[in-house]
């Protein structure tokens, strides 16, 4: 089709008037003497590029041998450090005592030797190797074993003596089998680099005979030119001659057609019956960009989108066969700029016209009319904030990838941004826009260019993932989404953290259906949400079920306050020192009807993300009051109790905590100084002058505030001091490790050096050994809580407890004396 755009040429061999055809000649046949150059030098440029081949797959196989040896010496290297690391560990075992030590040691050895296992290949030297650094271990840990019950020096002194030999042993068998590979690895590379030395010489040669070869058939051809073009000079020549006269007819034609386009606004042309084009009228300046006559005479279709070219032709050659006028047609052309214009022509047959005789073809721009139909299609089927495809292009997709059968699996994950409506809330919503398109934007670099992101609505997003292996690959790509979200993002000069949660569901393309996959993820991403949000869970049949209980848990949620189902519990905080009871925290349990008794986290977390927190913190505040002044009323000579309620971030949100904490105060008649308000420290960190003024409020009543599981968060000195707060609670964690290692020692001492400088209450929160009560009152920690002096208890357990350890005017616990013969210790 794209010879009917081309004017047919003159007769081969002649032309019009006569003369030679300079192209005939200049293609005339070469003699034998360049033929035969000409498969010498053929044939030695293939062995050449054969040879270079050949280089090449030495090259590729030696460097796979090195990868393998490199790998495998690497590996043992890491093995030998570990062996000498553990025979350190046992050289110094009866003086440190440290069997946790060298038990940590041993397993990192073992770690080591299944790594060079799986890197060895099957190799003999190293299974052997192995097997007998296998057995001397075995030896090594029925040693550590025997002297696990009784760690004496004596008894470790004699163990060590007994490893030793099997440790040396094993160095000894690792070291001879590193020795080996490390001369297997040198020998390849000698052997590599001999090969490449032959191959240069080679290639060296050949190269030299190559170019030898070439100057010769090149001075051959060079005698040969010099005839042919002297006699091509002549009929070139007269092919000037002729084209000028054709030229000087192409100008003539266009002023008889230039009347008929000289007020158009469009672009007129006239294209002959063998597709030449004879004019273009001026407007072509203004639409494309170019002189009229730079075109005529040229390709047609140079101007022509390579994808529509083939179009163009079809409709050029279907315009020259029927007469009359042509339905209209699109495609696009290029401007003299190198941008793309979309175009719309229509072409009339006037090749019958003598005053024409050829295709007028009537082009005008109509780019915009493209770029806002583009624009519709584009919003109807994407995210106008982030770009995102949006929820019926996204299910389109997966529905489309499902119904392609033998492509593998695929995944599909829903992520939700996990506290959004707090960004909206406190930092206003073109801010929540800001995080929004920050998310979608990490969220696009997490993917494959094959994979599909999309925005479903408000902070939900979806992402299909085709050709996934296996589950366990769709749970890696779901991690990496969750790590990417976590780098800080800076918004209006706060540093806000992206958390989500995200649910992941696998099909099998041909087998599911695109509305079941979609409702699996949707499902896990709201077990996710269930489990503690900020992470993400792959679907099981089992959650359907799940989901049924958490949505009869939730409707039973909004009225358990009302069917008086909640109890609280108390615990004592106990002065570490003298063990007086000096406050108690309150613990709310929902006391349900067919479950028993749950803790908090198994439906505060619920509350909080449907909103219904706000009754039930209410009625804690209140019934922790009104207790708090009977134990103040039922013990009268004893000091008063201070009573800690915890606060949710959603209460701390709400305009009316304030008001609600009068009401509790007044209606029990309880002080504000025995009231503690406790909030976690990343509830703190998420907006931190909303929370600096919130609190100011709440202070301003006379109430006292801590802060809950310090050191959990985020928070630094220079927000600390910006907050009105009265006291710490250290966190469980920190506790926990008091005494098992100078580090978890050093973090303890340094909060409760933190407290004492900004002139802090401390409390140390899970304390259960006597040890670590005596350690942390040594620090200057004074107050503690825990198992070690009580559980949360009922109001009459925590009743009966303050009058059995009533004494000397307060509540004294038994657990002080153990406390303080550790500390004697």
């Amino acid at each position: 089709m794209t010879g009917l755009l081309r004017r047919p040429g003159p007769a081969r061999g002649r032309t019009r008037t006569g003369t030679a055809d300079p192209g005939r000649v200049l293609r005339r046949r070469r003699g034998p003497l360049q033929l035969a150059l000409g498969g010498v030098l053929v044939v030695l440029i293939l062995v050449v590029e054969a040879l270079i081949l050949q280089a090449y797959v030495n090259i590729s196989r030696t460097t796979a041998i090195f990868k393998d040896e490199s790998y495998v010496a690497g590996a043992l290297v890491n093995v030998q450090r570990e062996a000498l690391l553990l025979n350190v560990e046992i050289e110094e075992l009866p003086t440190s005592r440290d069997l946790r030590g060298a038990q940590v040691r041993r397993a990192l050895l073992a770690n080591q030797l299944n790594q060079l296992r799986g890197l060895g290949g099957g190799d003999a030297m190293v299974d052997a190797t192995i097997m007998g650094v296998d057995g001397d271990l075995r030896l090594i840990d029925q040693a550590l074993a025997r002297a696990r019950p009784a760690p004496t020096a004596a008894r470790l002194r004699a163990e060590a003596e007994r490893m030793r030999p099997a440790i040396r042993r094993a160095i000894v068998r690792l070291k001879q089998l590193y020795d080996a590979k490390e001369q297997g690895f040198f020998g390849a590379l000698s052997t590599a680099l001999n090969t490449r030395r032959s191959s240069e010489r080679l290639l060296v040669g050949l190269s030299g005979l190559v170019l030898i070869v070439g100057l010769a058939l090149a001075l051959s051809l060079r005698q040969r030119v010099r005839k042919d073009f002297a006699r091509a000079y002549q009929a070139l020549t007269a092919e000037v001659e002729e084209r000028k006269a054709a030229e000087r007819a192409v100008r003539a034609s266009e002023e008889r057609f230039r009347s008929l386009v000289q007020n158009s606004s469009d672009v007129i042309s006239i294209v002959d019956a063998d597709g030449g084009v004879r004019y273009h009228s001026e407007s072509i300046r203004r639409v494309l960009g170019y002189d009229p006559a730079e075109l005529v005479d040229g390709d047609p279709l140079s101007l022509v989108h390579p994808d529509d070219r083939e179009r163009v032709a079809r409709f050029v050659a279907e315009a020259a066969l029927r007469p009359g006028v042509t339905a209209a047609e699109t495609w696009r052309m290029r401007h003299r700029d190198g941008t793309w214009l979309h175009s719309e022509t229509v072409a009339a047959n006037l090749l019958e016209d003598p005053n024409v005789r050829g295709l007028v073809l009537n082009t005008r721009d109509v780019s915009d009319r493209k770029e806002l139909e583009a624009q519709l299609v584009h919003q109807a089927f994407h995210d106008g904030l982030t770009g995102l495809a949006n929820r019926t292009l996204f299910t389109e997709r997966v529905e489309l990838a499902l119904a392609r059968a033998g492509q593998g699996e695929l995944a599909v994950l829903f992520i939700d941004l996990d506290d959004f409506k707090h960004v909206n809330d406190s930092l206003g919503h073109a801010a929540g826009d800001q995080l929004l398109i920050a998310a979608a934007r990490r969220l696009q670099g997490c993917l494959r260019p094959t994979d599909t992101a999309a925005r479903l609505g408000g902070d939900e997003f979806a992402v299909l993932l085709e050709r996934v292996t296996d589950a366990e690959s769709a749970s890696g790509v779901a991690g990496r989404v969750l790590d990417t979200l976590h780098q800080p993002f800076g918004l209006n000069g706060r540093t806000i953290p992206i958390k989500a949660s995200l649910g992941v569901a696998t099909g099998q393309p041909g087998a599911d259906e695109a509305e079941e996959l979609l409702r699996n993820a949707d499902v896990a991403m709201y077990a996710a949400k269930a489990g503690g949000k900020d992470r993400y869970e792959l679907f099981h049949p089992d959650m359907h079920e799940d989901m049924l209980q958490r949505l009869e848990l939730e409707a039973e949620l909004r009225h358990v306050a009302d069917r008086d189902q909640l109890v609280l519990h108390y615990q004592p905080i106990v002065e570490l020192v003298s063990g007086r009871i000096t406050r108690v925290e309150a613990l709310v349990r929902w006391d349900h009807p067919t479950k028993g008794l749950l803790p908090p986290p198994a439906f505060i977390p619920l509350a909080e993300e449907q909103g219904l927190i706000g009754p039930i913190g209410n009625w804690v505040l209140l019934q922790a009051c009104v207790q708090a002044r009977r134990w103040q009323d039922q013990f009268p000579d004893a000091p008063p109790l201070s009573v800690h309620v915890n606060l949710s971030g959603r209460q701390l949100e709400e305009q009316r905590l304030v008001g609600e904490v009068v009401q509790a105060l007044e209606m029990s008649r309880l002080s504000p100084r025995l009231l503690t308000l406790e909030i976690t420290e990343s509830v703190l960190v998420a907006d931190i002058e909303a929370m600096s003024a919130r609190l100011r409020e709440l202070k301003g009543l006379g109430v006292l505030l801590a802060i809950d599981d310090f050191g959990t968060g985020y928070s630094s000195l220079s927000y600390l001091r910006r907050f009105p707060i009265d006291m710490l609670k250290i966190d469980k964690a920190f506790v926990d490790g008091i005494g098992r290692g100078r580090e978890d020692t050093a973090l303890a001492h340094a909060i409760v050096k933190l407290s004492h400088t900004l002139q802090l209450h401390t409390v140390a929160e899970g304390i259960e050994q006597a040890e670590q009560a005596a350690h942390l009152a040594a620090l200057g920690c004074r107050d503690g809580q825990g198992y070690l002096f009580a559980r949360p208890l009922p109001v009459g357990a925590m009743t009966e407890l303050l009058a059995t350890s009533m004494a000397d005017g307060g509540f004294y616990l038994p657990a002080a004396t153990a406390v303080e013969a550790a500390a004697a210790t």
